[in-house]
């Protein structure tokens, strides 16, 4: 599963005006298919409750792994999105552009005890993934592990997170 995820992250990445396109691998059955069974294999030893995605290819990847994995999913969403319901906020620390952003999570999506698996596209500074770490943490659950397409995470990153595993390191694009 992981190999196959793997190939197809390196079959069909490409960078498009110095852009990093991750977009385009999900754009076959196939392609898809292979991310999120390789994404489901590297989060599912650690046997999470819940798989968390942000806003956006979180919210495509994730939901399919918490699928193949009879779990369910919660959403981390941005800046002023419409989030009915009780939430708790997060500012991030700067991101490899230099933004920050506010990530909100819901609550009552997380219980105390929950084990939680972060599943994102790409890492590298990590901003994004510490603050929804915080989110988690305010919720009383627990995340075990960050699984990505692609890893290029910071030593930051790697201190401040649980394990991080990715289909492929950015050294192999």
């Amino acid at each position: 599963m992981i190999l196959a995820g793997r190939e197809a992250v390196i079959e069909h990445f490409r960078w498009i005006d110095g852009d990093a396109d991750t977009w385009s691998m999900l754009r076959s059955a196939e392609g898809l298919s292979s991310v999120v069974a390789g994404l489901a294999a590297l989060a599912e030893s650690e046997r999470p409750d819940v798989i968390i995605g942000i806003e956006s290819r979180g919210f495509v990847l994730a939901p399919a792994v918490a699928l193949a994995l009879g779990v369910g999913f919660a959403p981390v969403r941005k800046d002023g999105a419409l989030f009915p319901g009780p939430s708790v906020r997060r500012m991030t620390g700067p991101d490899y552009r230099g933004n920050r952003r506010t990530l909100s999570a819901r609550q009552d999506l997380l219980s105390p005890g929950q084990r939680v698996v972060l599943v994102d596209d790409w890492i590298e500074t990590g901003s994004q993934a510490i603050a929804t770490r915080a989110l988690i943490d305010d919720c009383g659950a627990e995340l075990v592990s960050v699984a990505v397409m692609v890893d290029q995470a910071s030593a930051r990153a790697r201190a401040e997170l649980p394990a991080i595993s990715g289909l492929v390191r950015v050294s192999d694009l």
